[in-house]
């Protein structure tokens, strides 16, 4: 079944995974509440995304078992960009590219802030607020994440994904190239 999930993004998305490693994504947030992203090997380690109760969810499955979310959020836009940066660097390093620094070793932007949990017991985070004040909400332990997330969010995921699949990053994200080491 080929994957309906809703915007241009994830479905360009879709074709950019199956072009790299033939994933293949299916599912419908709308029908079915579940998108499944799979190599099509069954019973293989896989990424299933579901939409319940006004809530998105990314989980890593194996054994036809998921953990834990990795990231949650109510907000689509924000669910494209987490999406985007969990395949974004793999998609650049089947292609060659080289990697993306952005969500690993970038810093949150200059004037925003990582909200946190009440928690005491963990590290978790309940997303981002921009210098101008504007939430938005990723629930995650990842603070790369975040980081990640406070420079791109303003952007459309779309636009984001086309920097991930040439080579150059274009100019919105050429700043997070890997030097060569040398």
């Amino acid at each position: 079944m080929k994957a309906e999930l809703g915007g241009s993004f994830l479905d360009r998305l879709a074709l950019a995974l199956d072009d790299a490693w033939g994933m293949k994504v299916s599912g419908n947030f709308a029908a079915d509440g579940c998108v499944v992203f799979n190599a099509g090997v069954f019973a293989a380690p896989h990424e299933e995304a579901d939409y319940q109760e006004g809530v998105y969810s990314f989980y890593y499955c194996e054994r036809a078992s998921r953990g834990a979310p990795l990231f949650q959020t109510t907000n689509r836009r924000v669910f494209g960009h987490c999406v985007l940066q969990y395949y974004g660097n793999p998609l650049r390093s089947r292609y060659g590219f080289p990697k993306l620094t952005l969500g690993d070793t970038a810093s949150i932007r200059s004037g925003w802030a990582m909200i946190h949990t009440d928690s005491s017991l963990r590290h978790d985070y309940l997303g981002i607020r921009s210098d101008d004040g504007n939430f938005y909400p990723c629930k995650t332990g990842n603070f790369r994440l975040l980081a990640g997330l406070s420079h791109v969010v303003e952007y459309s995921p779309l636009d984001v994904l086309e920097c991930y699949l040439r080579e150059d990053a274009a100019q919105l994200l050429s700043q997070w190239l890997s030097k060569p080491a040398g």
